[in-house]
C-alpha cells in the first residue's frame, strides 16, 4: 500500500510539472511552488490518516488537471498582454509583418496580370540578328513609311549585294469584325508573304487551313491577349474588314512589338496586291542582311546605295530594330540607384549618435539590429518591385512605353519614401529591444536653447535607453542622440522586464 502511495504522488507531481510547462517562462518556477503547496493541502485534507480510498485520490487527480486549466488561462494572457504591448511599443516583428503582407498581395496581383507576362515574352524573343528596317536617307524619323511598293518591286526584281531577303508591309487603322467580338478598330498591316522568311518565323502554309480559298493573317500577340483572353480556339477563325475576309492562321510572337505602327493583324498578300490601286501607299521594307551588308554596319545602322526604277541611285539606311526593353527588373534598378542618390537630399541618413554608458549594447543586439534594418530594406525593395509592376501594368495588356514610364515613377517613388521610411523608422527605435521609444517629455525652455538643452525625451519602455532629440539643432547638439541606461533603473522596469 505504500508502494501505491508513492506511485500515485509521483503521478500527481508528474501532472502538476507538466502543467507549468504551458506557464510562461518568468511565472514557471512561482506557480509550481504554489500548486506543490496547495496539492499537499489537499491530499492532506482528503485522504485519510493511514487508510487509502480511491475517492480521495480522483479529488486530487482533478485538482491537478485543474492546474491545466490554470495554465491555458495564464498562457493566452500573457500572449494577449504581449500582443497589447507589442501594439503599444511597435515590436521588430510588427514592423515587418506588414511589409511581408504587401509583398505576398502585390506578388500574386503581378502573377495575375497578362501585361507583365507579355513584357517578359518580349523581352526574351528577339528577332533574327542582320534583320533591318530600310529607310530612304530623306526620312527624318525610323518610324515614317518611306518605300513604295514600287521601289520594293523593283529591288526584288534585281540581284542585291546587301540584302540575302527583302520584305514590304504598309499598316493602316481599320474597322475589324471577328465573331463573338464587338467591331473595333484595328491596326492592320499589309505585308508581303516573304515576311516570314524574313524575320525567321515558320511559314504559312495556306493549304493546310480550314478554308484555304481564304487569305492567311497573323494575329499579334497582344491583341490575342488583350481581345481574345489569350483563347488558342481563336487560330482559324475569319476576320472581317473593308468587305473583305481573312482567317487567322496563328499568332506573331511577342517581340513583333519592335515593328513600327505596331500592326495587330498581319494580312499576308502577294506583292502583286501589294502595287494595286491604293495599296501602292509607301511603306516600310524589312530586310536581312547578307554577309557584305552586315560587315558594312557601324552600330545599329548601315549605309546602303541602291538602283532606283529611273537608272538613278538612291540612299538608303538601314536600322536594326531595337534591341529587347531593357526589362521590369533594368527599369526597377535604374530606378532604386535614383532613389539611393536623391535620398540625402531629403532626409539625413545617419540621424543619431550614442552616448555610451556603463552598459553599452552587446554585439548580438548591434548584428540583429542591423539586420532588422537590411530586413526592412529588402523588404520594401521587394514591395515597390511589384507594385511598381502592378501600377504599370492594370490598365496595359501588353508592352508599352506608357506602361515602362509607369513603372520608373511608381519604383523611384516607392523606392525613395519607403527607405525615407525605413530609416526614420530605426531611428525611432531601441538599439537593444528594437521596440519604439514612448513617453515623450518636453525638457527645457525655447529661450534657454545657447544656455541648456531643450528638446523632447523619449524611453524605451524595456528600460534600455533615453532618446533625446533637439527642438532646434545648434553646433554643439545637432542630431538626435541615445543614452544607455545603467543598473540604477532596473527597478524602474522591473515589471517589463519579467515578462519579456
Amino acid at each position: 500500500m505504500k508502494f501505491s502511495h508513492l506511485a500515485l504522488h509521483a503521478l500527481h507531481l508528474g501532472l502538476l510539472r507538466g502543467a507549468s510547462l504551458l506557464v510562461p517562462l518568468a511565472q514557471r518556477a512561482e506557480w509550481r511552488r504554489e500548486w506543490s503547496n496547495e496539492l499537499w493541502y489537499v491530499r492532506r485534507a482528503s485522504v485519510p490518516i493511514g487508510a487509502f480510498s480511491w475517492c480521495a485520490e480522483w479529488e486530487i487527480v482533478a485538482f491537478c488537471m485543474g492546474a491545466f486549466q490554470d495554465a491555458a488561462f495564464l498562457w493566452r494572457e500573457g500572449w494577449r498582454i504581449k500582443g497589447n504591448e507589442e501594439a503599444a511599443h511597435g515590436s521588430a516583428a510588427q514592423c515587418l509583418l506588414w511589409p511581408t503582407a504587401v509583398l505576398a498581395l502585390c506578388a500574386i496581383l503581378a502573377g495575375l496580370l497578362p501585361g507583365i507576362k507579355s513584357e517578359e515574352d518580349a523581352a526574351q524573343s528577339p528577332l533574327r540578328p542582320g534583320v533591318i528596317l530600310i529607310q530612304q536617307g530623306a526620312a527624318d524619323e525610323i518610324a515614317t513609311p518611306s518605300i513604295s511598293p514600287a521601289e520594293y518591286g523593283e529591288w526584288r526584281s534585281h540581284r542585291q549585294r546587301f540584302f540575302a531577303g527583302l520584305a514590304f508591309y504598309r499598316a493602316e487603322r481599320m474597322s475589324v469584325a471577328v465573331e463573338g467580338l464587338p467591331e473595333g478598330e484595328w491596326m492592320v498591316a499589309h505585308a508581303s508573304q516573304s515576311v516570314f522568311g524574313v524575320l525567321g518565323l515558320p511559314k504559312v502554309d495556306a493549304a493546310s487551313a480550314p478554308r484555304a480559298n481564304l487569305p492567311q493573317a497573323m494575329l499579334s500577340e497582344a491583341a490575342w491577349r488583350r481581345d481574345f483572353h489569350s483563347d488558342p480556339a481563336v487560330v482559324g477563325q475569319v476576320v472581317t474588314f473593308a468587305h473583305r475576309q481573312a482567317q487567322i492562321a496563328g499568332i506573331v510572337p511577342a517581340g513583333w512589338w519592335r515593328m513600327p505602327d505596331h500592326p495587330d493583324l498581319w494580312l499576308l498578300e502577294p506583292d502583286t496586291k501589294l502595287a494595286r490601286g491604293v495599296d501602292r501607299a509607301k511603306g516600310y521594307v524589312i530586310a536581312r542582311l547578307s554577309a557584305a551588308g552586315q560587315a558594312a554596319m557601324i552600330g545599329d545602322s548601315v549605309e546602303i546605295t541602291s538602283a532606283a526604277p529611273n537608272g538613278d541611285e538612291i540612299e538608303l539606311r538601314g536600322f536594326a530594330f531595337a534591341p529587347p526593353t531593357s526589362g521590369p527588373v533594368s527599369i526597377y534598378l535604374f530606378a532604386l540607384l535614383l532613389a539611393v542618390l536623391t535620398l540625402p537630399a531629403i532626409t539625413s541618413v545617419w540621424k543619431s549618435e550614442s552616448n555610451f554608458t556603463s552598459r553599452p549594447p552587446s554585439l548580438r543586439s548591434q548584428a540583429i539590429r542591423w539586420c532588422f534594418l537590411a530586413a526592412k530594406l529588402i523588404l520594401i525593395a521587394l514591395v515597390a518591385y511589384f507594385a511598381s509592376l502592378d501600377v504599370a501594368y492594370w490598365s496595359f495588356p501588353n508592352y508599352s512605353p506608357t506602361a515602362e514610364f509607369l513603372q520608373f515613377v511608381a519604383s523611384f517613388c516607392a523606392c525613395l519614401f519607403g527607405i525615407r521610411w525605413a530609416l526614420a523608422d530605426q531611428s525611432q527605435r531601441c538599439p537593444v529591444c528594437l521596440r519604439h521609444v514612448t513617453h515623450p517629455a518636453q525638457v527645457g525652455i525655447a529661450s534657454c536653447t545657447f544656455l541648456g538643452w531643450n528638446g523632447t525625451e523619449m524611453i524605451c519602455t524595456g528600460g534600455h535607453a533615453i532618446l533625446h532629440v533637439p527642438s532646434l539643432p545648434t553646433s554643439w547638439f545637432s542630431s538626435q542622440r541615445w543614452t544607455y541606461l545603467d543598473a540604477s533603473w532596473d527597478f524602474l522596469f522591473a515589471d517589463s522586464r519579467s515578462r519579456l
